[in-house]
């Protein structure tokens, strides 16, 4: 006899569907239970499409059931004791998976196979450097990097600074030293790219001209409008003040083109777009102002001590002239890696475009 387990009932032999519930009847010629597919041991199957290979209960649509889970998966396959709803993947351990993929581990995902297993993105730009010396300590140490062979070798190009060209070379070195000190490095560069030296310095040399010539026509601009007024006049007097104060204002904006250049490494981008007026008014130029200042107080009283020292001797008046050349090369550099050093900090704070660590040394 066929025997329906829900409906307690038992009919025809052969019968296979319970005529009441529409149950697979036990006791029929097909004991599995599955309208198509394989059983192979006692377990109630409600599926429709897979095989069922223990004593498991599955709801599945499609997809294999080798353990005792119960799962309400549409497909996939389950090889451990975990409970899954997931809509497709595997899943290979204890965990409880509530979404498609793959599960690892004792965790709970809702995440599919492409989280788990995402790939790093490509690496990122190299982010901007700071110094962690205070500018004190980095000014006066950061020019005799290397062992200071850099600073010897600027200072025999001064030495030959009456030729004009190692004049070149060495400007061109002091605004790297400064460029290197602006994109937060630890050390001063090598003079390793003479032709870039060159290059570099011959601009400077172009922009200290130009600055000095912009100042003469403003200078004879107002001596002219004296001129014309009469030195009796009482507007003379209006003249020299207005004509002061303009000269000033002038000399303090245009000690910002260095470091400004120091920082973007660029001409076109240094008179562009109002970043020298900007950097001017802010308060790391007035701070580097200051600074240098007191460097310059502090390494003259230095370098006027040494002198009087090395001029009682003999030997020290032959010292004297050589250490002139490499005082002055120091004194630059110095000035240039604190100028760099401002920049440094002003992209810290935020108030400029930070100088990528990979950016060129080189004027552009």
């Amino acid at each position: 006899m066929s025997y329906c387990h829900d409906c307690d009932e038992e009919f025809e032999p052969g019968t296979i569907l319970c005529p009441e519930c529409g149950a697979k009847l036990s006791g029929s010629d097909d004991d599995t239970g599955t309208a198509s597919g394989w059983s192979t041991d006692d377990s109630g199957s409600d599926d429709t499409v897979g095989w069922s290979s223990t004593d498991s209960a599955s709801t599945d649509t499609s997809g294999w059931s080798t353990d005792t889970p119960t799962t309400d998966e549409t497909s996939g396959w389950s090889t451990d004791d975990s409970a899954r709803d997931d809509t497709s993947g595997w899943s290979s351990t204890d965990s409880t998976r509530d979404d498609s993929g793959w599960g690892s581990g004792d965790t709970a995902e809702t995440s599919g196979a492409a989280t788990a297993h995402r790939e790093p993105g490509p690496a990122g730009a190299s982010e901007p450097r700071s110094h962690d010396r205070d500018i004190f300590e980095f000014s006066f140490a950061f020019p005799l990097g290397k062992g200071g062979k850099p600073l010897l070798i600027d200072s025999v190009l001064l030495l030959l600074s009456f030729l004009l060209v190692p004049l070149l070379f060495s400007y061109g070195y002091s605004y790297r030293v400064g460029r290197a000190a602006a994109r937060g490095d630890g050390d001063v560069p090598s003079f390793d790219d003479w032709g870039g030296l060159g290059t570099d310095g011959l601009i400077l040399v172009g922009v200290y001209l130009g600055v000095a010539l912009a100042f003469s026509v403003l200078v004879a601009a107002f001596i002219g409008a004296i001129a014309v007024v009469g030195e009796s006049s009482a507007l003379v007097l209006v003249l020299l003040a207005i004509g002061t104060l303009l000269v000033f204002a002038c000399v303090y904006v245009a000690g910002a083109i260095v470091p400004v250049l120091i920082g973007t490494g660029s001409l076109t981008e240094t008179f562009s777009n109002g970043r020298l007026l900007e950097f001017a008014l802010s308060r790391h130029y007035l701070k580097g102002v200051v600074l240098l200042f007191v460097f310059w107080f502090v390494l003259s009283i230095a370098a006027s001590i040494v002198a009087v020292v090395l001029a009682i001797t003999v030997l020290g008046i032959v010292l004297l002239i050589p250490l002139y050349f490499v005082f002055t090369a120091y004194t630059a550099n110095l000035a240039f890696a604190m100028w760099g050093y401002i920049y440094n900090e002003a992209a810290a704070a935020g108030d400029v475009e930070p100088v990528a660590p990979d950016a060129s040394l080189g004027l552009r």
